[in-house]
């Protein structure tokens, strides 16, 4: 009977120590950890309980939800059933690091290890022993990334931390994919890139490709300067650039009549053109050609020698201010008429084998044309002699016509040059060596 009696007062003591609540010490790792009691349904803050280690006494009319919080941590709320037996003494860890994180623009992307967290503002958590990688982006924009470390030999997160994307990005896209793009002078690598533009700074970019002309433009990120970096920019390599150089180095290089160069040119094809190069040097044969960037002819050359030919019309000729000049021979008055056009037409004759036309009474001759093919062209030379002077003295009136027809004139529809194509010569102010003392000796005869 004695024992049952025990037993029963045992059970109620127990009892009545349970309906007087629980206390216990709640200690945390931080003694400026601050203990709050929050409301049962949510987590707002009902009374501020102290700091480092309490003493809580658990209510029976209460969820006692405590939440433990200091700045730079992650917050743990711990809830203690009024119904369950606890150790009187409970230990809480605030181990996981917490940053407070805000960025302008306010539309800015945030990740956190790839992983897309909010815009604006969020709060960053770093578990102990971890890392965790921000991102902030937005189009346009240089995005900024850190890394944070919660561990005894990194340093120290910040409470909180605020970011400003304030440097400009521009995405370049580069065609063709292997051109090399340079910022500043400094190669960045080869396709598309993306171009950072410092705030108040302006920057320069080049996009280079053999064979092309480089591509340069510079992008301005000061306050009230226009435009503003593009969030994309297209650099479109389309113009073709052909190096010429020319042997003879001192040839000149004429583009539609105007002289561009001498022995060498970086010559620039627009997309969709053709380009006509004409280079020239006496006792050269002159070289033509159309330089193309168009989708259905062959690509121009990255680079070309150009070495020119030795001209044979040339070599085989001399520089005559008498070539193509009516020149007035008068005739001495020791001479007959008869006497001085004999004399007249046997000089002529020893220089052209045919005569097309005489006639003493006009005093008009004119030889056949003389025709010789070289390299460069067809060279044709007659004479026309014609009276001249006055009624008072006989004279006549000696022309040496020396004409050429080049052969790579890329005007010329013919595909062979005959003599009787006058359309296809012009005067030429050289005249051939066998011809060279014709007027002379006239002159010298006659007066």
């Amino acid at each position: 009977m004695n024992y049952r009696h025990l037993l029963t007062l045992l059970v109620l003591g127990m009892l009545i120590i349970q309906a007087q609540g629980q206390k216990l010490q709640i200690t945390a790792n931080h003694t400026d950890a601050k203990f709050i009691l929050l409301n049962d349904y949510d987590n707002s803050e009902k009374q501020e309980l102290g700091t480092g280690s309490i003493e809580y006494k658990l209510d029976k009319n209460s969820r006692n939800r405590i939440k433990i919080t200091k700045p730079g941590f992650d917050p743990v709320i711990k809830e203690y059933n009024k119904d369950l037996k606890w150790d009187k003494d409970q230990r809480v860890s605030l181990d996981t690091r917490r940053v407070d994180i805000s960025v302008e623009p306010f539309d800015a992307e945030i990740f956190v290890d790839g992983r897309k967290i909010g815009t604006k503002a969020i709060f960053m958590t770093i578990p102990k022993d971890r890392s965790a990688t921000l991102e902030i982006k937005k189009p346009g924009f240089a995005p900024i990334t850190k890394t944070y470390y919660n561990s005894p030999e990194r340093e120290t997160p910040p409470i909180r931390e605020f970011f400003e994307l304030k440097d400009r990005q521009v995405r370049l896209e580069v065609q063709p994919a292997d051109g090399e793009v340079s910022l500043n002078g400094v190669l960045m690598g080869k396709g598309n890139q993306d171009v950072a533009v410092p705030n108040g700074d302006c920057v320069t970019v080049t996009v280079n490709k053999e064979g092309f002309v480089e591509y340069t433009r510079v992008f301005c990120n000061k306050p009230g300067v226009d435009p503003e970096p593009p969030v994309r920019e297209s650099a479109v390599l389309d113009e073709r650039l052909v190096k010429l150089n020319t042997v003879p180095n001192d040839a000149a290089i004429e583009i539609a009549g105007q002289r561009v160069g001498i022995g060498a040119y970086d010559l620039k094809v627009p997309n969709g053109r053709c380009i006509s190069v004409v280079v020239s040097k006496d006792g050269f044969v002159k070289y033509y050609k159309d330089y193309c960037n168009q989708a259905d002819r062959n690509a121009p050359p990255v680079t070309e020698t150009i070495e020119m030919a030795r001209d044979q019309a040339y070599d085989n000729s001399v520089s005559s201010d008498l070539a193509n000049v009516r020149i007035t021979v008068p005739v001495d008055s020791a001479y007959s008429g008869e006497e001085a056009w004999r004399i007249l037409s046997s000089i002529v004759t020893r220089y052209f084998d045919i005569l097309e036309t005489v006639d003493y009474n006009t005093g008009y001759l004119t030889t056949s044309w003389q025709v010789e093919n070289f390299n460069s062209a067809v060279i044709r030379t007659r004479v026309i002699v014609s009276s001249g002077g006055n009624s008072d003295q006989l004279a006549y009136a000696v022309k040496l016509v020396s004409q050429a027809a080049e052969l790579n004139d890329p005007n010329r529809i013919k595909e062979v040059i005959t003599v009787k194509d006058d359309e296809l010569f012009k005067d030429w102010s050289r005249i051939m060596v066998k011809y060279q003392g014709l007027v002379e000796e006239i002159q010298a005869r006659l007066q």
